[in-house]
């Protein structure tokens, strides 16, 4: 028999923040709302400048070639937080310039080692909401 749970908010019965799950293998928890991703974003900058789709980003800033700062929606606890990417195949590498709690800031660069557009890049940060 499945079971289904259907609920709009979940809360920690001690700590309203934190949920505590059995990890894989049984043998520790891990800390729900640590594992989710509390910013994602999916953009491209070659031709035209467009948020393809993202979750908690109020808006993109084009900061020159290749450039792009992710603003967010909702603020980071502190510039701590741990952000990853990956631009479209054919491209160099991607660069991250700077982090604040309230932006992530990267740069794409070509095959050249010089800052360009990217067909598409992907960026998404872990870390505490403030």
């Amino acid at each position: 028999m499945t079971s289904k749970l259907v609920l709009d908010n979940l809360a920690g019965r001690t700590t309203a923040g934190s949920i505590a799950v059995v990890a894989e293998g049984n043998g520790t928890t891990t800390n729900l709302q640590q594992g989710l991703a509390k910013s994602w974003c999916n953009y491209t900058t070659a031709s035209s400048f467009v948020n393809n789709d993202s979750f908690n980003v109020g808006s993109l800033t084009d900061a020159g070639a290749g450039s792009c700062k992710m603003n967010f929606s909702n603020n980071f606890n502190n510039d701590d937080y741990s952000t990853t990417g990956l631009q479209s195949v054919g491209a160099g590498q991607l660069g991250l310039n700077a982090q604040e709690t309230n932006l992530t800031w990267c740069i794409s660069y070509n095959t050249s080692n010089a800052a360009a557009d990217s067909g598409e890049t992907t960026m998404t940060a872990h870390g505490d909401l403030a």
